[in-house]
């Protein structure tokens, strides 16, 4: 079922059910971190982003990640983006696409994949790639290691 056009594609949630990561996945490319803060900051003002300690806006580009402290409405811009040809590269090849060829319920997919990944090996990945330290010190692999995501939302 849809998300309703809420604009949520998937939540992950702690073991007392609590929301912790909300993700959108949006099928655009030539995106920014100014895109991506305005985008969010029209979430949050129209009420279609639901209380969580994490977001996250995945493009066949970038992922964008915010902290999310307090809920005001803000366009701060994200406080991590991620190259997503070089981040999945490998999920790409297994697919035999680009980023920009894969469509929004692939690119869904392979998000939840990568996060799957992260959750598994985040800590030895971030000793392997320095420039992912933030994924550790922002607390969302220790968040999401024992995470129940849900797809599309109601």
């Amino acid at each position: 079922m849809p998300a309703q056009d809420k604009g949520i594609d998937f939540i992950a949630y702690d073991y007392a059910g609590r929301a912790i990561l909300v993700g959108e996945v949006k099928n655009r490319v030539g995106t920014s971190e100014q895109w991506a803060a305005l985008f969010r900051r029209n979430m949050l003002a129209h009420g279609t982003l639901p209380p969580a300690l994490f977001f996250l806006i995945a493009t066949p580009e970038h992922i964008y990640f915010w902290k999310q402290d307090q809920q005001g409405v803000s366009d701060e811009p994200p406080e991590f983006t991620i190259d997503v040809a070089r981040e999945f590269k490998q999920y790409f090849e297994k697919l035999g696409e680009t980023p920009q060829a894969v469509g929004e319920q692939a690119l869904e997919l392979l998000v939840l994949s990568w996060l799957a990944d992260i959750a598994r090996s985040g800590r030895a990945r971030v000793k392997e790639d320095p420039s992912m330290r933030w994924l550790a010190e922002s607390g969302l692999i220790d968040s999401i290691e024992n995470a129940r995501f849900e797809m599309n939302p109601a």
